[in-house]
């Protein structure tokens, strides 16, 4: 599970750890999500992408372990109108679906993940989209900078292929990018990217 004391001291800190501009692969790809959605983000963090898409007229939920994190997200342009809930993501149960969900660079222990995954495929209706991000293992590999130390943390694109049904996938793809978003992410990162679209009879 989250580590929310860990990541509410951290986002205490002046300033933004991730930056105040969304992740570029969420702001490459939003026009995916039809214009006007609900979207909800799973581990919101300081709130950079749902300020983004709220920004851009979604409606926005962000959901993440810390209260500390989501407080920042009123600060960004759009933040104001972002609905924010403190939840625990692998245990949290929403109770209704939205058009769209994301994810970036939310990473967990491996019996941890498989909640996750859950959690992205049933918080979209039939129909919706998910959009994630994370690091894989190579990040760790390289020795680059970035990512939490265990590389045991970060997931494959087999387990993304295997967590998430192949009709619905409309990409899956490892990738090796250049990240400028905040302290947090900075050089060059070793990413599998999913876009995912639940299937109707689902």
């Amino acid at each position: 599970m989250p580590d929310a004391d860990f990541w509410n001291a951290r986002y205490a800190a002046p300033g933004w750890v991730y930056g105040e501009a969304p992740n570029a692969f969420v702001a490459a790809h939003a026009d995916r999500i039809e214009a006007g959605a609900a979207v909800v983000e799973v581990g919101a963090g300081e709130g950079r992408n749902a300020a983004f898409l709220s920004h851009r007229g979604y409606t926005v939920t962000a959901v993440d372990a810390s209260a500390e994190g989501l407080a920042k997200i009123a600060r960004l342009p759009g933040g104001d109108a972002v609905e924010t809930v403190v939840a625990d993501v692998t245990t949290w149960a929403p109770g209704r679906v939205w058009d769209a969900s994301v994810t970036t660079f939310l990473h967990l222990a491996p019996a941890d993940r498989p909640a996750l995954y859950r959690c992205l495929q049933q918080s979209v209706r039939p129909g919706g989209l998910v959009l994630a991000e994370w690091y894989r293992p190579e990040q760790r590999a390289r020795g680059w900078h970035g990512g939490p130390p265990d590389a045991a943390w970060m997931p494959t694109r087999a387990e993304l292929a295997d967590a998430f049904p192949e009709t619905g996938v409309a990409m899956l793809e490892e990738a090796d990018v250049d990240l400028d978003e905040g302290p947090g992410h900075q050089g060059p990162g070793a990413v599998v990217r999913l876009i995912w679209k639940r299937p109707e009879a689902s």
